[in-house]
């Protein structure tokens, strides 16, 4: 469930840029200057093992993940 344009960007599907050691949105791709405006995170298991990825975000993709999580949590809390 998106809230808007901005939440549907941000959450399609990503296409994975070259690896060229600059810093890039996980959402969108966009080249972030200076620290990332917020991060994700990724949770998957192999046998025992427990694997985190906190990929960055830039300031928009961080804000409509944000918003459209709580909104999401907000729905089902009032459908009990």
């Amino acid at each position: 469930m998106a809230i808007d344009s901005l939440a549907d960007v941000a959450l399609k599907a990503r296409v994975t840029p070259e690896d060229t050691g600059e810093l890039r949105c996980d959402a969108c791709s966009e080249l972030i200057e200076g620290e990332p405006a917020g991060r994700g995170l990724y949770v998957w298991t192999r046998g025992d093992e427990v694997r985190y990825e906190e990929p960055p975000l830039c300031a928009q993709c961080a804000t409509a993940i944000g918003i459209t999580a709580l909104a999401t949590w907000s729905v089902e809390e009032e459908e009990g």
